[in-house]
């Protein structure tokens, strides 16, 4: 799993998330848009590295915008498919438009608490088809 965020806090609470229920997913962190896409690019020339099994991608990183990075991973990647949910703090409609058209499978505006973060590994889950 790829992890595209900048905050500290919110790659500790997203990690501990994972943890919590259970999801033993190997996890990446590109802590900015432009090493998201670097890492993107290695995928891409080493055929025989796997691509994420999900990007968790903040919309707003510093270098290279979490968009951007979407872009890019959906035209032209050979890992393109892969499912990718947008975790941002952004409510701007396009936003969610654009991540929409993007063909992102969900829109997880982060929470204020740990509770409600928790529903963040009910969407991980429901994406990649594991049982809840």
């Amino acid at each position: 799993m790829l992890l595209v965020e900048d905050n500290a806090t919110d790659i500790f609470v997203i990690t501990e998330v994972l943890e919590s229920c259970g999801l033993n997913l190997r996890l990446r962190i590109s802590r900015d848009g432009r090493e998201a896409l670097r890492y993107l690019q290695d995928l891409e020339e080493d055929h025989s590295s796997k691509c994420p099994v999900l990007v968790l991608m903040d919309l707003n990183v510093p270098k290279v915008e979490g968009i951007e990075v979407l872009r890019q991973l959906r035209h032209g990647s050979r890992c393109k498919r892969t499912p990718v949910i947008v975790v941002t703090s952004s409510d701007a409609e396009r936003d969610r438009a654009a991540a929409r058209g993007l063909g992102a499978e969900a829109y997880f505006q982060k929470p204020a608490t740990l509770t409600a973060y928790m529903e963040l590994a009910q969407l991980i889950k429901s994406v990649l088809h594991f049982p809840k």
